[in-house]
């Protein structure tokens, strides 16, 4: 019996460890939470400025219409948004992420209730909002207790 147990513990510590190494790769920065106002006249982002990597964008619509709201780099070529909240209604709120890499970014509205409302030019009476991405913030590796 005592032969048993020896075997049984000498496979069950062969088994353990190994000689195979893998490459540790760095977790993302962690997301941080911009605040998004939009109002019957501008937009307001807070703060304006964070490193590149996940951003959450929290949006709150304070205007009387219902909007959409962008996200499209900043700059006369900026193209498709990179993302959209879809339509929120007066007093309603959303959510949208987005992974910067450095650089200016436009934050805008439209108004409208269709897909093709976000492709159409920012409301006119609702100043959009700029935040700069700066250098990428560093890995959340070492951040314990992180969802």
């Amino acid at each position: 019996m005592t032969v048993g147990l020896l075997a049984v513990g000498a496979a069950a510590a062969a088994g353990c460890g190994g000689s195979t190494t893998y490459a540790n790769r760095p977790s993302p920065p962690s997301p941080i939470n911009l605040t998004v106002s939009i109002n019957d006249s501008r937009v307001s982002v807070s703060p304006t400025s964070v490193g590149a990597g996940p951003v959450v964008f929290i949006v709150t619509n304070r205007a009387s219409h219902a909007e959409s709201l962008s996200v499209t780099p900043a700059g006369s070529g900026a193209g498709q948004p990179l993302a959209n909240t879809g339509t929120i209604g007066p007093e309603g709120t959303a959510r949208v992420s987005v992974d910067f890499t450095p650089g200016d970014y436009t934050v805008s509205t439209s108004s409208g209730a269709t897909a093709d409302a976000l492709l159409a030019a920012p409301s006119p009476a609702i100043q959009p909002a700029t935040v700069v991405a700066g250098s990428p913030r560093p890995s959340s590796s070492s951040n314990l207790m992180l969802p």
